[in-house]
């Protein structure tokens, strides 16, 4: 538990630093911004294209991999849209966003961070594999299932998801995977000054992304129904991961590793990408962009016990 707390402190610590400065005055709100911005342009593309380039032989099947977290994702949603439907009595428009909420984790700001510390470079393939399809994924389920109750609709489904093709092949995560892969693929050996100054870059991408979650955390307003969240932490820190888990481990019978990142992953607090899907349409804003902030805090003790039991198995 010891080692475990070691890993988790830091991690957690910056987070409350981002927090407190915004909270307290220090830092302007409009900082929180300036530094996601630098974060996910540059410093975590650079931090990913250099893990890709690190890649060794992978121990499984990537295809099983994607399976086993897609399959326990595809439950949690079907979960959340019936619970918003029969339990919360809110209609489908607002399901779409609550289901986002209740799948999408913060993986790139947390759970990359996090598993790379916890597990070692073998654990960024498993991350990078997840996190270069959690975004297309759930925003394309969450724009099919919105499109599909809405009754205002703005465009057909299709342009919509035509739209969202083109921001994702401009996304720098997931271009940072795609040419950090093609770039290990092809055998790329990055010249010493290269090297050098990427990895600088690289250093600055976990502790500006923890201290921009948190400050960006101090920016969400704190709204919502009680109900509402309650159905989304159920489901996104407790359904989720174990849904996953067995069918990391018992369906698909990945490696050790795999299931923990997978599971690892599922686990993580709500994500940034279903407030902006939920303020993009504006359903369910003050409920999702709450569950940010409150699942953060519930994942600082969750997480917690789920690494140390995670390591203990892998």
């Amino acid at each position: 538990m010891v080692q475990v707390l070691t890993i988790v402190t830091p991690f957690f610590g910056l987070i409350l630093l981002g927090f407190a400065s915004v909270k307290l005055g220090y830092l302007s709100r409009e900082a929180a911004r300036y530094m996601v911005e630098f974060a996910v342009k540059l410093a975590m593309p650079v931090f990913l294209f250099r893990a890709m380039l690190s890649i060794g032989e992978l121990p499984g099947s990537p295809i099983l991999l994607v399976a086993a977290y897609f399959c326990g994702t595809l439950i949690a949603w079907i979960l959340a849209a019936l619970a918003t439907a029969i339990i919360l009595r809110r209609p489908q428009t607002d399901a779409a966003a609550i289901a986002m909420g209740a799948t999408f984790s913060n993986s790139v700001m947390l759970g990359v961070p996090l598993a790379i510390s916890t597990f070692g470079p073998e654990a960024a393939a498993p991350a990078a594999l997840l996190i270069s399809l959690d975004t297309p994924v759930l925003w394309i389920m969450a724009t099919l299932h919105y499109e599909a109750f809405s009754k205002d609709r703005t465009g057909s489904p299709i342009s919509a998801l035509g739209k969202i093709v083109l921001d994702l092949i401009k996304n720098p995560i997931v271009l940072a995977l795609i040419v950090g892969s093609a770039a290990r693929l092809g055998g790329l050996v990055l010249p010493p000054l290269a090297d050098t100054a990427t990895s600088l870059l690289a250093q600055a991408a976990v502790p500006t992304m923890l201290v921009a979650l948190g400050a960006s955390i101090a920016t969400y307003k704190m709204a919502g129904q009680t109900s509402t969240l309650a159905t989304i932490h159920i489901i996104k820190i407790i359904i989720f991961p174990v849904v996953v888990f067995v069918f990391a481990a018992y369906v698909f019978e990945l490696p050790p590793l795999w299931t923990a990142i997978a599971t690892l992953f599922a686990a993580m607090p709500v994500g940034a990408n279903a407030y902006l899907f939920a303020a993009k349409y504006d359903v369910a804003v003050g409920s999702v962009s709450t569950s940010i902030a409150i699942s953060t805090l519930i994942t600082v003790f969750t997480v917690t016990g789920l690494l140390f039991w995670l390591r203990t198995v892998v």
